[in-house]
């Protein structure tokens, strides 16, 4: 590029305004004994809060470990983990009301709860949080609501009780090489969101290891999902906690370990999580437009993969569409693809289950009376799926094959 004296001057303003505003943004360091919270408050759109290791009890007697409520914070821990437990920033409940319903982190606008379906104020922007381990909360681990554009890197969810990495009703984000464990409903769930990666993370010892609903445009690439009750779950908005979005479709689940998910469903009871039988590696249930490729599915005691409409999945229980339930939305199984997978070993321990007739590598279960209420799959394709002995299938179709029509 030739300066000539106009765009010189343009030029060295640009380089002073970015130079002020790099200089504007400050660093916030919170050692133990200090409060995480007060640095947040006092911090400004584009600071840093930089926390060392130690144990910290924030805002006891709060819903919230940890409440972000302005534009573009980063809250950084500076973990070590090579030093164990020692090296770690740990956010702990404490107090009645956090044990019991409290989230650990929550990014929102102000004003905007953590169950609030809508938010009167603005999206909260450029949330970035990495190296926290939030522990023991009631409710949620790290969540965000409400937030468009967030990165949650390297932190670790411990035995936060309903939900460990949480982003919801949020856009255009990053989960990357988190741990998430010992949650009572899903390790990691992507609810009402859009424009989200979910990459590397390790998700277990939870009822679902990774949930998606009522999303658009979700990829989820190279995780381990191990020793949950489910591994993968992608269900249907009846499913979700959020309201039905127009666009439900592009969920690609691709190139991740999912195995050993067998583990005794410890849901409360009452909730639809509390009716998934242990033994599944991924379940498509009423969901359409998605793709399952390329992923290693093992021992898996009931399925590796399978798809089903919502009323199938649910024929018989309390949430059966025979029953009068409301549905928010096409109950089909429609478009789906799955191809390219490596199974090896699943279907061959189901246990007591109703569905302990699927079991199998690769199944798909439509029953045709569901048609009376609305479910009618197609479209959907299996193939080029291998193992390293031999497939193990098992099919509704009348030929007993896995539907191909959408290949």
């Amino acid at each position: 590029m030739k300066f000539n004296k106009r765009n010189l001057c343009s030029f060295l303003a640009a380089t002073t305004l970015v130079t002020v505003g790099a200089a504007e943004a400050a660093i916030h360091k919170v050692e133990p004994g200090e409060s995480i919270q007060a640095a947040l408050d006092a911090a400004s759109s584009g600071d840093t809060v930089l926390v060392s290791p130690g144990t910290y009890e924030e805002n006891v007697g709060s819903i919230y470990g940890l409440h972000i409520t302005k534009d573009n914070i980063r809250l950084i821990g500076k973990s070590n983990h090579r030093k164990g437990e020692s090296g770690k920033v740990r956010l702990i409940a404490s107090g009645e009301v956090q044990i019991e319903g409290g989230t650990g982190v929550y990014a929102a606008p102000a004003g905007c709860e953590y169950n609030a379906s809508e938010c009167n104020a603005p999206d909260l922007k450029d949330f970035f949080i990495r190296g926290f381990t939030v522990e023991g909360f009631g409710v949620n681990g790290i969540q965000t609501r409400f937030v468009d554009g967030f990165k949650i890197v390297r932190n670790e969810s411990v035995n936060n009780l309903n939900n460990g990495l949480y982003p919801t009703l949020s856009a255009n984000g990053l989960v990357r090489n988190n741990s998430s464990y010992g949650s009572l409903d899903t390790a990691m769930w992507v609810a009402g969101s859009e424009n989200v990666r979910v990459i590397g993370n390790e998700l277990f010892g939870s009822v679902i290891g990774f949930e998606i609903t009522v999303s658009n445009n979700v990829v989820v690439k190279h995780n381990e999902i191990h020793d949950n009750t489910v591994g993968v779950g992608l269900f249907h908005p009846n499913g979700a906690g959020n309201p039905p979005i127009p666009v439900m479709e592009d969920w690609i689940i691709e190139g991740n370990e999912i195995y050993n998910n067998n583990r005794e469903n410890m849901a409360v009871p009452g909730t639809m999580q509390a009716g998934l039988p242990p033994g599944a590696g991924v379940l498509l249930l009423g969901v359409s437009d998605h793709v399952v490729r390329e992923n290693r599915v093992e021992d898996n005691n009931l399925v590796g993969i399978i798809t089903m409409g919502w009323c199938t999945a649910n024929y018989g229980s309390p949430n059966g569409c025979e029953t009068g339930v409301t549905l928010r939305g096409d109950p089909s199984a429609n478009n789906n693809l799955i191809s390219l997978n490596w199974l090896n070993g699943n279907g061959t321990d189901p246990g007591a289950t109703p569905l302990a007739f699927v079991a199998a590598d690769l199944s798909y279960f439509s029953i045709p009376e569901m048609a009376y209420f609305g479910e009618n799959s197609s479209g959907n394709c299996y193939r080029d799926n291998g193992s390293d002995t031999e497939l193990a299938v098992f099919s509704s179709e009348p030929d007993g094959q896995l539907p191909t029509d959408g290949c």
